[in-house]
C-alpha cells in the first residue's frame, strides 16, 4: 500500500494515486462495494396484475475516485507551480480517451481490479492558491471487480 492513511491502497494505470510526497490523495467514495447497474426492462401487460419480470444484465458500474491535490515546496510560488504540475499528470493520467486497470488493495490484502474510463473529473472550490480537492469519475462497461489474494 503506498499510503498507510488509506484504508483501501489505490492505482490507476500502474500508477499509484495515493502518494503524499507528492501531494496526491484519492480514495473511492463509492463503486467498490455497491452494486452495478442493470439495463432490461420488466413487460407490463394493460390486462395483467402487475409486470412481468424479465431478465436484467449488468451493463456498468460507476465509480467515484474523491481526494485532495496539493502543491508542495518551500515558498508559496513553488506550491503554485508543483500543484499545477499535479494538475497536468492527473489529467493526463485520467484521460477519457482511454480505459485502463483501476486496482484496489483492500482490507484483507487481497486486490480487486477493474477496467474503467474517466468521465469527468470536478475541482473544489478552495481559495487556497496550492491546494484543491476533486472528484473523478469512472464508469467500466465489464463492471465487475476481478478478485485476487486473501
Amino acid at each position: 500500500m503506498a499510503n498507510a492513511a488509506a484504508v483501501i491502497g489505490l492505482t490507476y494505470a500502474g500508477t499509484s494515486v495515493q502518494d503524499g510526497t507528492i501531494g496526491l490523495f484519492l480514495e473511492i467514495r463509492r463503486g467498490l462495494n455497491e452494486i452495478a447497474e442493470v439495463r432490461g426492462k420488466d413487460t407490463v401487460i394493460p390486462s395483467a396484475v402487475g409486470r412481468r419480470l424479465r431478465n436484467r444484465v449488468r451493463d456498468r458500474r460507476v465509480i467515484e475516485l474523491f481526494g485532495y491535490v496539493m502543491g508542495n515546496g518551500t515558498g508559496e510560488a513553488v506550491q503554485r507551480a508543483d500543484f499545477r504540475g499535479l494538475v497536468d499528470t492527473l489529467q493526463g493520467l485520467f484521460d477519457p480517451t482511454t480505459s485502463a486497470a483501476l486496482v484496489a488493495t483492500l482490507e484483507n490484502g487481497g486486490t480487486a481490479t477493474i477496467a474503467a474510463r474517466t468521465v469527468n473529473m470536478v475541482w473544489g472550490n478552495e481559495k487556497l492558491p496550492a491546494l484543491r480537492s476533486v472528484s473523478i469519475e469512472l464508469e467500466s462497461v465489464d463492471p465487475e471487480w476481478v478478485l485476487t489474494g486473501s
